[in-house]
């Protein structure tokens, strides 16, 4: 007979916190496809695929901020190519966390590492396409740029809001996600502070 707290093959698994004891007492079923990725019919293959998309769409806004700093230098006095180059770095660092947040999920479902990789970098190629859109957007349409800024930053702290921070406190690494977020944090401002 296999314990409660052991799997099929005998690996120990953890239960998260706070949840209701109608769980049962194996770990969840995750049917594997020929290759070893989950099937689309899994709850974990669902989870994977929501969280991409996330990062996926919560991409374009920010391709649109570098490409709106981008064209609007000149149009105001703090628009310099300088602020809009800060800008391009600072969501350039902020980038390759998000390219492992999709990149790590898909190697746990099973991809090949460079598979996985490869679907992380996708996931970003939607901001130089909306980069080159907002840039376009500021030539013809001046007027919108405090509102596709607002747009951008608002779609970023939604992102983290309602999905990332909730998503880190359920895993039981809440205190370790809390430290790594004020070092980003630290290191954001250090940008903004140190390049002007």
């Amino acid at each position: 007979s296999v314990p409660p707290d052991k799997g099929e093959n005998g690996e120990p698994y953890q239960r998260r916190k706070g949840m209701g004891a109608s769980l049962p007492d194996g770990p969840p079923a995750f049917p594997a496809a020929r290759d070893g990725a989950p099937t689309a019919g899994s709850s974990s293959w669902r989870r994977i695929m929501l969280m991409i998309l996330a990062i996926t769409i919560h991409n374009i806004p920010e391709g649109l901020a570098v490409g709106v700093g981008f064209g609007a230098i000149g149009k105001s006095a703090s628009a310099t190519f300088q602020s809009a180059r800060n800008l391009a770095i600072g969501i350039g660092i902020q980038n390759f966390p998000e390219g492992l947040a999709v990149s790590l999920p898909l190697r746990g479902a099973g991809f090949s590492t460079w598979k996985a990789f490869w679907y992380g970098q996708l996931s970003g190629m939607v901001e130089p396409l909306a980069g080159v859109f907002g840039a376009f957007a500021v030539v013809v349409a001046e007027p919108l740029l405090p509102y596709a800024l607002g747009f951008a930053a608002g779609a970023m702290v939604y992102v983290v809001m309602d999905d990332i921070i909730p998503e880190a406190q359920t895993s039981g690494n809440g205190k370790l996600a809390s430290w790594t977020s004020i070092l980003g944090f630290v290191v954001m401002m250090s940008l903004d502070v140190g390049l002007g």
